[in-house]
């Protein structure tokens, strides 16, 4: 008797467990168009998205989601996916919405390819919140702030005025931007090139700083680095450079007049401007160059 109990204990899980791995392959597809004012702004809320975003003069957002999730095992529930967008004030919500009621579990592997497309008015702003995302950004004039944990981005032909930044690992490619730049990197590199701005705060812990802009005059630039090698290169414009360390090395170009040196700290002059540059390292190289 308890032989055959178990036996159709047995038999009820292996079925149980059948049904649940035939679920476990599943597709989001979304393809629309929204509303945006001209000056509006795109809000979106993601995780573990390669996403592309392009700015042009098109008048409304175009939002492309393709998401597939394949499960080679079993698991005990199937997660719930969706893509929730309001139209809301002349700006776009886009928020991703998963979740798995109850206690879960899984044998084997989970693959999710996902994939996030959106084109919008090159005059809106974006306003990013992200956990292990790649963001590809180009041509979008508006202002641009980004949170993410994990993940790289890439900001091409951005011409706005207020860049707010923020990753805690992985790395910033931008070409072009003026106006204002705030970025903060945990562990990454930042590479940034044909800037042309006038505030700039920069703060690695654990990575490579390198930064190409002309200088405004009366600007501000701040750079703090932890563990980082600085490459500094001005493109137009001078001003003052003042360069602390704790253990490294300072090097300028021939371009910059030495006013003072010593074991810790530096300070040059570039004509041209009156531009104040600050730049701090614990340890690490720092450069400072022209583009002449």
């Amino acid at each position: 008797m308890k032989i055959k109990a178990l036996f159709t204990s047995l038999l009820i899980i292996s079925l149980g467990l059948t049904q649940m791995s035939a679920q476990e392959n599943s597709e989001f597809n979304l393809d629309r168009y929204y509303k945006l004012a001209a000056d509006g702004t795109v809000h979106l809320n993601t995780s573990d998205a390669n996403i592309k975003i392009t700015g042009s003069d098109r008048s409304d957002v175009h939002l492309d989601v393709q998401r597939k999730e394949t499960v080679r095992g079993i698991r005990s529930r199937k997660s719930n996916f969706d893509m929730e967008v309001e139209e809301r004030g002349g700006d776009l919500y886009i928020n991703e919405r998963t979740g798995r009621g109850g206690v879960t579990f899984q044998i084997g592997s989970r693959r999710i390819d996902y994939e996030i497309e959106i084109e919008m008015p090159m005059t809106g702003s974006l306003r990013i919140k992200g956990d292990d995302d790649d963001y590809v950004i180009r041509s979008v004039n508006g202002d641009i702030s980004i949170k993410t944990d994990d993940g790289d981005i890439d900001l091409l032909d951005c011409t706005g005025d207020d860049f707010d930044i923020e990753i805690e690992d992985g790395d910033l490619k931008m070409d072009g931007g003026k106006g204002a730049i705030y970025v903060k990197i945990d562990d990454g590199d930042i590479d940034i090139r044909n800037g042309s701005f006038d505030r700039m705060e920069l703060d690695a812990e654990d990575g490579s700083v390198s930064v190409e802009t002309s200088l405004s005059d009366r600007g501000d630039y701040e750079l703090v680095a932890d563990d980082a090698n600085v490459d500094f290169v001005v493109l137009g414009g001078g001003g003052e450079f003042n360069v602390s360390k704790d253990d490294g090395r300072i090097s300028a170009s021939s371009a910059y007049d030495t006013v003072q040196e010593s074991e810790r700290r530096s300070r040059f002059e570039l004509k041209g401007g009156e531009a104040r540059v600050e730049i701090r390292i614990e340890d690490g190289r720092v450069r400072l160059s022209t583009s002449k």
